[in-house]
């Protein structure tokens, strides 16, 4: 499969090497938009990965998968170019930043003929074992559910690309809610196959104050918001999303997710199973057994994308779910906004 990279600005650094390493896989080159406001980082990263820096149209004719990886405000746009180009998409997280925004994405995916899809950790070892004990009928009904998503560090340069890229809502959407809120929503969604009905959301955002004094501070946006959803049926959940000052974990980002069953639970933690590795100068170094989860869940999602496209099959993470992730993290936004208003998320 030829793959663009369109736009080279979040991520494209990580996944470039991975795709050029895995068969089944070319990487033809970068391309943006002409008035985009990265087209420097997009013709740095061709440099840097030894791929070609093409015309945007040019590649979308030459590739059979588009994987967009602007800056998250531009993601549909680019998306919507590339399904109408007749081309499968893969977008980078979140796929879009507002409920708006993913209503145009699933009109221009059913119009196409490509297929469309984004980047998520579903395919992670710890949630995939989760999902196999809950269809099993193992703990019996879901009840409820409980997830903690923790990302490491600041936002130096070694952890994001641009601190904007997060921070400023005219690029990002908001704060860590968009950039992180979107995983724990789409695995309740897959975990339960039940809709949210309603969020309560608090959060650091401004005029609260953030656990850092840089970026999130400075636009105004939360690093650290806590979440409780109303499920169909009478399911609950409980979402915890930060940025925290150091690593809980041997990876950037440390996960877990527990389905309270009537019968029994079920606990899906991303930094387990794991071990210390203490050197001569007494510093202990946490390892993951197998790898970071992140890293395995991305490879299985190119994976199984590029069979999704050979055989016909649907995609794991559909349009319709980018959707309900998107509304549950936007209704977020409101509730919090509203110091803890309960928010209906959008409707389809």
């Amino acid at each position: 499969m030829r793959v663009l990279i369109a736009s080279g600005v979040r991520h494209a650094r990580d996944y470039v090497p991975m795709l050029k390493s895995m068969p089944g896989f070319e990487v033809i080159g970068c391309a943006d938009t002409a008035d985009s406001p990265f087209a420097e980082d997009s013709a740095a990263l061709a440099q840097a990965t030894g791929i070609p820096l093409l015309d945007l149209d040019e590649g979308l004719a030459a590739c059979d998968i588009a994987l967009v990886c602007s800056e998250p405000t531009r993601h549909v746009d680019l998306a919507v170019r590339a399904l109408d180009a007749g081309c499968h998409v893969i977008v980078d997280k979140p796929a879009a930043t507002d409920s708006r925004d993913a209503r145009r994405l699933r009109d221009a995916a059913e119009r196409s003929r490509g297929l469309l899809t984004a980047v998520h950790r579903l395919y992670s070892p710890q949630i995939v074992r989760a999902r196999r004990i809950v269809d099993s009928g193992a703990i019996g009904l879901p009840l409820a559910v409980d997830v903690e998503w923790l990302a490491a560090g600041g936002l130096e340069g070694a952890t994001v690309e641009r601190p904007e890229l997060v921070c400023d809502p005219a690029l990002s959407g908001g704060g860590e809610l968009m950039n992180f809120g979107w995983y724990p929503a789409l695995a309740i969604r897959h975990l339960t196959g039940l809709d949210v009905e309603e969020v309560v959301a608090f959060s650091s955002a401004a005029p609260h104050a953030p656990l850092f004094d840089g970026p999130h501070g400075a636009y105004g946006v939360e690093d650290a918001a806590v979440l409780s959803l109303r499920l169909r049926n009478g399911v609950v959940a409980t979402v915890t999303v930060a940025r925290t000052p150091a690593g809980v974990g041997p990876a950037p980002v440390s996960s877990s997710l527990r389905v309270l069953g009537s019968h029994g639970h079920v606990l899906a933690d991303e930094d387990a199973p794991a071990f210390a590795v203490r050197g001569a100068d007494g510093v202990s170094v946490p390892r993951q057994v197998g790898g970071p989860a992140g890293t395995t869940a991305l490879r299985r999602l190119f994976e199984e994308f590029r069979d999704d496209i050979r055989y016909g099959r649907t995609p794991l993470v559909t349009a319709a779910d980018i959707h309900a992730a998107v509304a549950v993290v936007e209704a977020a936004q409101s509730s919090a906004r509203e110091d803890g208003a309960p928010v209906a998320p959008a409707a389809a």
